[in-house]
């Protein structure tokens, strides 16, 4: 397929956006956006709103759009020791929410930015229990889907439970709260749509990072270990979480996924790329789209040595490159993919970040990749006449029912996957009436065994090519 290749800068932003018009209305040829030297962190929820830090030392917040480019929002924390946290962006693209400095510019505080209002501060005032550290009141790591809401740390100093905090902070009603746990530091890392949900890490007594998540006034620890983990993302309905967890098989800190079940939390291990050394390599996700089977993140090899991934549900763990490739995507020859930061809610557009090899020293430059479809995850629409409706009960145990609603009598494929993209069982292959039909899947596989507990994706693909998928949850 063709691509187009676009560098988003100076006058060739009028370009960008005509490019940008023109794909779309040809089919959305896939397409690389360049969002110049920064660090996109996240995305919009229909991937046309890009938000992340500069890279020129200020770490300034920039908002990037294919009609403006990198438009920088000011209240940069260059000039001050203090600074950390990301840029997060509401899933209407009109919030943002980052570390900046307060009005009188000598200290880091959290802030979240409104499109035609500008910046408002979480501190000062300074809450109870809070302080200065050094010339910080504290940072922001994550904004709720609505906007209303960002979470991150704030600086607790002598206290005895560790002197930073996760928090909240309602931008809206001014509300600040203090997220606790019985022992050492913690941060917020990312929230459910409208700011119910909090996830993140929370220290053991050794000062290790444990992922954690904070709701209904009380906190859970996902997984207990030995290793460096956390929690970076959890969806708008609070039900699933990802990040990072130890893989107790290989011993290496690997992508995971969180499902709530009725009794608490599964965890499914998504794995490492090929080539991942145990005691030195990880793999982060850093974002799933709204659908729930594709996500996007970092595999870290060895000690410096990184590459973005696409886990998917049909290919499981792909290496960056080669996911873009496949969708006629190619990247510079000597440009390596260093992270992929942020995935739409249709799993069509993503944002990540990389560097040329060829230069000295490394030039980095922001990205944001548009495909014109995803195959290996197919998207509902409501014309394609064939589609699911929530299977019953969900989560299950031992059977559930899926309905499938098609507009024609027509050969369908129905398929059975697990969270790694492994084809399980399949459901039916054959003629199904017009109108609505009940499938009953008795969970077990294609050889009889019975399938162990975790998230399952149902797959259907009619004979004119239309596709649809739900996700499903079997508890044991």
């Amino acid at each position: 397929m063709k691509q187009t290749l676009i560098k988003n800068t100076g006058l060739t932003t009028i370009v960008v956006a005509l490019v940008c018009l023109l794909a779309s209305a040809a089919a959305a040829l896939p397409t690389i956006a360049w969002t110049g030297d920064n660090f996109p962190s996240d995305i919009s929820a229909d991937g046309s709103v890009v938000v992340g830090n500069s890279n020129d030392g200020n770490y300034e917040t920039f908002r990037w759009t294919a009609l403006t480019g990198a438009v920088y929002l000011g209240m940069h924390t260059g000039n001050l020791d203090s600074g950390g946290g990301t840029p997060d962006v509401s899933d209407d693209g009109l919030r943002v929410s980052a570390t900046i400095i307060t009005a009188d510019s000598l200290y880091a505080t959290q802030g979240i930015w409104t499109k035609g209002i500008g910046w408002e501060r979480s501190m000062p005032p300074i809450p109870p229990e809070g302080g200065l550290l050094g010339d910080g009141l504290g940072s922001a790591w994550g904004l709720s889907g609505d906007g209303s809401t960002l979470t991150g740390f704030f600086w607790r100093p002598g206290a005895s439970d560790g002197s930073a905090h996760a928090n909240t902070w309602n931008v809206d009603d001014g509300t600040f709260e203090h997220l606790t746990t019985p022992l050492n530091n913690c941060r917020g890392n990312d929230l459910s749509y409208d700011g119910s949900v909090v996830v993140g890490w929370s220290e053991r007594f050794d000062g290790v990072w444990q992922p954690t998540v904070w709701e209904n006034g009380g906190y859970e620890v996902l997984q207990h270990s030995e290793y460096w983990t956390e929690a970076t993302g959890v969806s708008n309905d609070g039900n699933t979480i990802w990040g990072v967890a130890a893989d107790t098989l290989t011993t290496i800190p690997s992508a995971t996924i969180w499902q709530r079940t009725a009794t608490g939390w599964d965890e499914q291990i998504l794995g490492v790329l090929p080539g991942t050394f145990p005691g030195y390599g990880q793999s982060i996700v850093r974002d799933v789209a709204g659908i729930g089977n594709i996500a996007v993140g970092y595999n870290e090899f060895t000690w410096g040595s990184t590459t973005g991934f696409v886990w998917t549900l049909n290919e499981g763990m792909v290496a960056a490159a080669d996911f873009f490739a496949a969708y006629g995507v190619t990247f510079p020859a000597n440009f390596t993919i260093s992270t992929l930061s942020a995935i739409s809610f249709d799993g069509r557009t993503i944002c990540g970040f990389g560097f040329d090899q060829g230069t000295y020293p490394p030039a980095y430059q922001g990205f944001v990749v548009t495909l014109d479809y995803v195959s290996s995850v197919p998207l509902p629409t409501a014309a394609s006449g064939l589609a699911f409706a929530p299977n019953f009960p969900n989560p299950f145990n031992p059977s559930t029912t899926i309905s499938l609603s098609l507009d024609r009598e027509q050969d369908v494929r129905l398929d059975i996957f697990d969270i790694r993209g492994s084809l399980v069982r399949t459901l039916h292959t054959g003629s199904l009436p017009a109108g609505r039909n009940e499938l009953l899947w008795d969970g077990r596989d294609n050889n009889g065994l019975q399938a162990a507990s975790g998230m399952y994706f149902s797959r259907a693909r009619g004979d004119r090519g239309e596709a649809d998928s739900d996700r499903m949850m079997l508890v044991k």
